[in-house]
């Protein structure tokens, strides 16, 4: 008998069994096809040892006008920008409790007990969800361990209940003067709370209700589940866009610029904020400011001011308002209420805050008094709740003014948003990095303040919320699409002298996922596609509908290369070229047999484009963690001489981004590492590189015509080592599973170590061993090549085997 080639099909096959495959691969792990033979895939390696908290759900990466690569990174905990290796946190905050009012309402929020590095933290409707993060600012030590310096700073909470939730210190444990001096803390600590964060795994609904029936086509899954924390994101020029599911849009603008520039204030009216160097600001730019001490009076840390003027590029004063002055508006409802100064009205609109200034005009009548007024006065605002309190005073961090109580009538009050201050300060005092509300930048108009994605589209720069509340409307519409005004990210009310819109799709009942291709963005609903397409006015886009009864997994489900979209569906693969198909997968029963389709939000894919591939990561059947994947190359020719091969492994991988700005795609992992892909050949995610097991094994196919037995006396390799590190010896294991016939099961297999020639008399730039004798007897074998040492990488040839006759028993 000849010697037998084993050049097999290109691709892995698991939709029939081993035996019918015959020629084809079946098992694979960490290994793809190039120009139809399997190879070893890239290693990777850590883009810097730097890690972030929580899982990571989405990547981007974009240039600034400074030229700085910027890598955002949206987590389970936090939202983070990676400049130069180090993560900065940007997570925008939720709410911040000026003072905390405690248990009795006059602040010392904080209680602990002895032996105990646990502090119990009261503070009325708090809002916050168990891991969620706070930074307390201004409170004073409990009288022990429990120093000021122990409570000022960040911590994340343990819910106990809707006014109580916990914190756990570092090292200090508390004694017994903490214990006494519970609760404390003082009467002007402030807490600032991050955006609240979410699950790292989807937590099915159960009980009455949690399904739905008859919500679902017969036969097909039911996807609910309490969400995980999902982010969207794109950049917006040099600045960027970013949201979470089911919440408000978010804005930062790299000329902040990072760790955040310092300044120092003049406490004066106005104050004045002079900086180190440039500051880059223009009027009208909103900020935050961040303190290590104490800000003066009249200025609150990560609360949204607007630049009032620049006198020079290191100098600027502050606003409250994106305008320069609210219109006179008519107090309501005011009373005095005794206490010095103070106020009581119904809730007023613009806010107010501590350092602005009030002119109150009109004469005074009803009940109550106001010492010295006088028609009009300006008063400064020394305390207030931001909408129904406030005290006044004649200076700024004066004391109150002298009232009696009563009810006032006839006033009107006009607002200076200009921010004074007075008091002292102390410590660091710099820009915030955090992202701030969309809604908040200057010029802002009808912002969505609900959505469940957005997108910037490169044809004209529009920016689109999928998912979210209409003009006028608070409630979220989860089939409305809405856009702002062409290169204005804040211009989001319809209007004939702008391009402002929004339109609502049909089809479905929730718009899962949008991605741009070409001269489209292709929308897909939980049952449609659709093509959105700029139009220019009036219209300005228009949907067309592109296929029905479709479905789609999630909102990272969906990839597109070279001009074509991919996506998973609930129960298959789809593309769109132009027209909506189902993808032909080798792999589709494998997949959904052994998939978790509970945890569907996780699910995400991305593209290698370097290697033509589409890759999609998911959860095995019954796991709550990404540990799988599939891939589909679209440039191998099949074994029908289409175009388009399969295969899969085991990983884990929370997000990926395949950037034209970097040198290798990125991923993220499960310990909060971002990794380069095809990045050497061995998983150096730490510090310790360790091998990667890859391997491959074939079909059944069989030795002779099946009849007969075969006995297989010689291999003769046929591979590539191209690529292994220089300083090892790269080696290769193949493997012979001899079978009786397609059921009897596997016979003594033969394993060959086949390693790197380094002897001298080889002068040829790479060698392999040439021969391995072999003692193999069966009707139908199975192949396998494997490899799991440090620094090799492989690509497969085709090996032949030497075959002899050996009867029919």
């Amino acid at each position: 008998m000849t010697l037998k080639k084993l050049a097999l099909k290109p691709g892995v096959n698991r939709e029939n069994t081993r035996y019918y495959n015959e020629s084809g691969w079946y098992e694979c792990d960490k290994v793809r096809f190039r120009q139809g033979t399997p190879e070893k895939i890239g290693g990777w390696s850590q883009y810097s040892n730097f890690t972030f908290l929580g899982v990571c759900r989405s990547l981007w990466n974009w240039v600034t006008l400074a030229g700085e690569s910027l890598i955002s990174a949206g987590t389970s905990f936090k939202f983070y920008i990676n400049q130069g290796g180090l993560f900065y946190d940007i997570t925008p905050i939720r709410k911040i409790v000026s003072p905390m009012l405690g248990l009795v309402g006059s602040g010392n929020p904080f209680t602990a007990v002895s032996g105990s590095q646990v502090i119990s933290v009261y503070d009325a409707a708090h809002g916050c969800t168990t891991n969620s993060f706070v930074t307390f600012n201004g409170a004073t030590g409990l009288g022990g361990n429990i120093t000021a310096a122990v409570l000022n700073q960040e911590y994340q909470v343990t819910v106990i209940d809707l006014n109580i939730y916990t914190i756990t210190t570092v090292s200090a444990v508390a004694n017994a003067t903490d214990a006494a001096g519970s609760p404390g803390g003082g009467a002007v600590a402030v807490a600032t709370y991050q955006l609240n964060v979410a699950s790292e795994v989807q937590t099915p609904f159960t009980g009455w209700g949690g399904g739905g029936w008859g919500t679902n086509a017969w036969g097909t899954n039911k996807l609910t589940g309490a969400p995980i924390q999902l982010w969207s994101q794109s950049n917006f020029g040099e600045d960027l866009i970013f949201a979470t599911m089911g919440g408000a849009i978010y804005y930062w603008d790299a000329n902040v610029q990072l760790p955040g520039q310092e300044f120092t204030v003049t406490i004066s009216s106005p104050a004045v904020l002079t900086f180190i160097s440039d500051h880059n600001l223009i009027v009208g730019d909103a900020l935050q400011l961040v303190t290590t001490g104490a800000l003066p009076t009249g200025l609150i840390a990560n609360t949204t001011y607007y630049v009032a003027s620049v006198p020079s590029t290191t100098i600027l004063t502050l606003r409250t308002s994106a305008t320069a002055s609210s219109a006179a508006t008519v107090l309501s409802g005011v009373s005095i209420t005794g206490i010095a100064g103070q106020f009581a009205c119904t809730a007023m609109s613009p806010a107010l805050a501590v350092g602005q200034s009030i002119t109150i005009s009109g004469v005074l009548g009803g009940t109550g008094t106001i010492t010295g007024y006088v028609n009009p006065t300006t008063y400064f605002i020394i305390a207030t709740n931001g909408s129904t309190t406030f005290t006044l005073s004649t200076t700024a961090g004066g004391s109150g003014v002298v009232t009696t109580a009563g009810t006032p009538t006839g006033l009107t009050y006009t607002l200076s948003t200009v921010v004074n201050t007075s008091g002292t300060q102390s410590g660091t005092q710099s820009l915030s990095i955090r992202g701030i509300p969309l809604a908040s930048l200057s010029g802002a108009s009808d912002v969505p303040s609900v959505q469940n994605f957005i997108y910037v589209s490169d044809a004209s720069r529009f920016v689109f919320a999928f998912g979210c509340n209409d003009f006028n409307e608070t409630v979220q519409d989860p089939m409305l699409i809405r856009w702002c005004d062409q290169e204005s990210a804040i211009d989001w009310t319809p209007d004939p002298t702008n391009q402002a819109g929004s339109i609502r799709l049909s089809h479905g009942s929730k718009i899962v996922a949008a991605i741009q291709t070409r001269q489209e963005i292709v929308v897909l609903t939980d049952s449609a596609v659709y093509s959105l397409q700029y139009q220019g006015p009036p219209t300005v886009w228009s949907v067309q509908l592109l296929g029905d009864n479709i479905s789609i997994l999630g909102p990272n489900a969906v990839a597109q290369a070279s001009g074509i979209v991919y996506w998973m569906g609930v129960d298959k693969f789809y593309m769109y070229d132009g027209r909506t198909q189902t993808l032909n997968c080798d792999l589709r029963k494998f997949v959904y047999q052994d998939i978790d389709l509970s945890q569907n939000l996780q699910v995400f894919a991305s593209t290698n484009e370097g290697f033509n591939e589409v890759w999609w990561f998911y959860c095995s059947a019954d796991n709550t963690l990404i540990d799988k994947y599939v891939v589909f190359n679209y440039a191998e020719t099949n074994a029908n001489g289409g175009k388009g091969v399969w295969y899969y492994g085991d990983m884990g991988r929370t997000a990926w981004l395949d950037s034209g700005l970097q040198d290798y795609p990125i991923a993220t992992t499960y310990n909060g590492y971002l990794v380069f892909h095809e990045f050497g050949v061995d998983d150096n995610e730490t510090t310790t590189p360790a091998p990667i097991v890859a391997y491959i094994s074939s079909s059944e196919f069989d030795i002779d015509d099946g009849d007969k037995f075969g006995f297989i006396w010689r291999m003769l390799p046929d591979l590539t080592f191209s690529g292994s590190s220089d300083d090892v010896t790269p080696q290769i294991t193949f493997t012979l599973y001899p079978m009786q016939n397609a059921g009897s099961g596997t016979g003594t297999a033969v394993t060959a170590d086949i390693d790197k020639l380094t002897g001298a008399s080889y002068v040829i730039a790479e060698g392999f061993t040439g021969q391995i004798n072999t003692r193999v007897r069966g009707r139908q074998i199975i192949f396998k090549a494997e490899s799991d040492t440090l620094g090799t990488t492989w690509q497969l040839g085709a090996t032949r085997i030497d075959i002899k006759p050996d009867g029919r028993r």
